[in-house]
């Protein structure tokens, strides 16, 4: 598990891919909507990097959520 801007990022393997698991951490936080907390990917890095993406888009512009 790791922090990221005030939410948790669970990264497991499930083959054949890797998945982040995004969850809010702190309660002021906005929620992702729940088709958005699941990041897939084939590449450990390049999925967490698109899970920190998604999150920062969130942040900046929670309306589009």
């Amino acid at each position: 598990m790791a922090e990221y801007s005030g939410y948790s990022l669970h990264v497991t393997y499930a083959p054949p891919q890797w998945q982040v698991m995004i969850a809010t951490l702190l309660g002021d936080r906005p929620p992702l909507a729940v088709e958005k907390q699941i990041v897939r990917g084939w590449d450990e890095a390049e999925t967490v990097k698109r899970a920190k993406m998604r999150i920062d888009l969130m942040i900046e512009s929670p309306s589009l959520n």
